[in-house]
Order: structure tokens, then C-alpha cells, then sequence
């Protein structure tokens, strides 16, 4: 069975994107420039033993998935990070303080009976980022 090594973001603002990120926990771990790419690459390790892939099967042909595969397509639609129980709502404040837009004024059901938001992709360097809690 084949293991996730990574999800590579093209980014054009990499310190506020890195911001971001420190934000929710993730530090880089290691930089490497990559010169027959063309590129510098800055690694945050996932501190996630175990993560899924999540498959967005559209049932509604008005909803925010079906409006995102009109638009660009399929493909990568957001990145989702795990927090602990009651860190949702601290962690939403603390965004907003920081100037980042958020999608909902309030965490939302979502599913695996978990409590979540996101970070509107404007804030975030084009990237719709998940930040989800257990409800329970």
C-alpha cells in the first residue's frame, strides 16, 4: 500500500504562507533548492500518523463543490488540519485577530462528527484550508 509523502503548493507570497501555517503548528523542517526544477522547496512535517484522502462526490448541483468543479475543475480542493478537542473556536479567534478571513462565522457540522471552518483561499494563498475538531 502507498503512504502520502507530501502535498506540493505552488506558492507566490512563501513568507505569509509560512505564517499561516506557523499559526496552525507547522514549522519548516527542511529547505532544499531543487535547481533542474527550478525551485527551493521548504518541508513542514505533518505531525498526522495517519490521514486519509477525501473524495468530494458532488450531490448538489448548487453547492461550494459543484461551484469549485464548474469553476477549475477536479483536482485538489482543500487541505484539512486536525486540532483537539476545544481548540476550534480559540484557534478561529486568533486567525481572525491576525487579519484571515474565514468562510463561516461559526464552526459548522462536518463530517466524522467533527466541528469545523475554513481559511477563505484569499487569506491563504489560494489554498481553502479545513481546521476541524471532534464535536464529542
Amino acid at each position: 500500500m502507498a503512504s502520502l509523502n507530501h502535498i506540493g503548493i505552488a506558492v507566490q507570497n512563501l513568507p505569509e504562507l509560512k505564517r499561516l501555517f506557523s499559526l496552525l503548528g507547522l514549522e519548516t523542517g527542511h529547505i532544499e533548492p531543487v535547481p533542474d526544477q527550478g525551485v527551493v522547496t521548504h518541508f513542514l512535517p505533518l505531525p498526522v500518523v495517519q490521514g486519509h484522502l477525501e473524495l468530494l462526490e458532488v450531490t448538489d448541483p448548487a453547492g461550494t463543490v459543484a461551484k469549485f468543479l464548474a469553476k477549475r475543475g477536479p483536482g485538489i480542493h482543500h487541505l484539512s488540519f486536525l486540532l483537539g478537542r476545544g481548540e476550534l473556536d480559540g484557534l478561529t479567534e486568533r486567525l481572525k485577530a491576525e487579519g484571515y478571513r474565514l468562510i463561516y462565522d461559526q464552526a459548522r457540522p462536518g463530517a466524522h462528527q467533527m466541528r469545523i471552518n475554513f481559511i477563505h483561499p484569499a487569506s491563504a494563498s489560494g489554498i481553502l484550508i479545513e481546521i476541524m475538531e471532534p464535536a464529542h
